[in-house]
């Protein structure tokens, strides 16, 4: 599980999406005798597409995509010999392809070809960051084609969602992350991919959009005519927030519709400095804590970082208001729910989650406001003392 900044975000726990690891096999590993060192020199950078859907196919990323290969350990067995004695370490000035990636779709078709479009690789700090544009098709006798596009035909892509319209002969590929000085605050980005010619075009939609939205689940209407929308993230003016409605897509005028309109009571507690909270460092120490035995060092970091011992006790009643709850355990199921503690107050779910600069608290409901007033000064306090710095309450209109 991967826990850390993508795209200047916080991101939890993202996976690549449609494959299992466990499928992959020795052979899907091994590059083969067709990519040679100087064949491997020649392709492993990460390029755009100079023209639409550029066949861009080559031995070196069908191998790469095959067994799922990251750019270092592509680079590491094909480092010479003397490199590997003086053991240098390979910094690249640019970005190389990436074979495994994350925010990537996986859009399957009735005639067998698996179409597997854009995502991203590493988090915006590393060299090897680069958030794809390219679509992947592999047919049914297992053969790999990659087609690559310029950005003016289709912006870099990830986190989004791949669904097949009109009997499987479109794509429709909707919501992105994408890099910072791309996105649109208000605006969703859509696209759609001609399953034969393999056009792809921008599509202008009215109505009242979802915004930049991100993370989402997209479903196809029974009789084909609309997709419903849920789930999330939203880019606003204050950053990534949960996309709390559901939204619908008519696909034959691409109009959108609010389907609801959620009254939830939401708020962001953070640092006043504006430096990023210390909650994974704390489930770090107390998991170490309670089992000893998983090897842990307990005694990290934390304390350096925040200029004081840590404080357990804050921590630990940090999700329990001064007032009646009940706690939710955590579901199994859900591969996010890691991050997010939950409670019900008087049948209202709460939820807080950590969002790594900001803990975000979301009251599902109606409670009286007394209530919540007392909820958001009982976190502020403790996350005051858990993070040792003065800490603020922003309300999320």
């Amino acid at each position: 599980m991967v826990r850390g900044k993508l795209s200047g975000e916080p991101r939890y726990g993202a996976m690549v999406l449609g494959y299992d690891e466990d499928e992959l096999t020795d052979a899907d590993r091994e590059p083969g005798p067709e990519v040679t060192s100087k064949l491997f020199r020649r392709w492993q950078k990460a390029v755009r597409g100079r023209s639409p859907a550029e066949d861009m196919t080559n031995p070196v990323w069908r191998w790469l995509f095959r067994g799922r290969v990251d750019p270092y350990h592509a680079n590491e067995r094909f480092r010479s010999r003397l490199q590997k004695m003086l053991r240098r370490v390979d910094f690249p000035s640019e970005p190389r392809w990436a074979g495994c990636r994350m925010g990537q779709s996986r859009t399957e078709l009735a005639d067998g070809r698996v179409f597997w479009i854009a995502g991203e690789h590493e988090d915006f700090y590393d060299p090897d960051f680069f958030i794809y544009n390219d679509v992947i098709i592999e047919s049914v006798d297992g053969d790999v084609r990659i087609f690559g596009y310029p950005e003016s035909v289709f912006r870099p892509t990830d986190f989004h969602s791949a669904t097949a319209i009109n009997d499987g002969q479109s794509i429709l590929i909707l919501g992105n992350v994408g890099y910072c000085d791309q996105r649109a605050v208000g605006h969703t980005p859509i696209y759609r991919l001609d399953t034969e010619t393999l056009a792809m075009s921008g599509i202008h939609s009215t109505g009242e959009q979802p915004g930049w939205i991100s993370d989402h689940q997209a479903t196809l209407s029974d009789d084909g005519s609309s997709i419903l929308v849920r789930g999330g993230k939203v880019l606003s003016d204050d950053g990534f927030l949960e996309n709390i409605d559901d939204w619908s897509l008519s696909l034959a005028e691409f109009r959108w519709d609010r389907l609801t309109k959620r009254q939830w009571i939401r708020f962001q507690v953070a640092r006043h400095d504006g430096s990023g909270l210390h909650l994974w460092n704390y489930d770090m120490r107390k998991f170490a804590l309670e089992y000893p035995r998983a090897g842990l060092d307990p005694e990290d970091d934390l304390a350096d970082e925040i200029g004081a011992e840590p404080n357990m006790e804050a921590y630990d009643s940090l999700y329990r208001p001064q007032v009646p709850y009940t706690p939710i355990d955590p579901d199994p199921e859900d591969d996010d729910d890691w991050r997010t503690k939950k409670i019900t107050i008087d049948g209202v779910r709460v939820r807080y989650t950590d969002d790594m600069d900001q803990l975000t608290v979301t009251v599902e409901g109606d409670l009286p406001k007394a209530i919540v007033d007392s909820i958001a000064k009982d976190v502020c306090a403790k996350l005051s003392l858990v993070e040792n710095a003065d800490c603020r309450v922003k309300w999320i209109d």
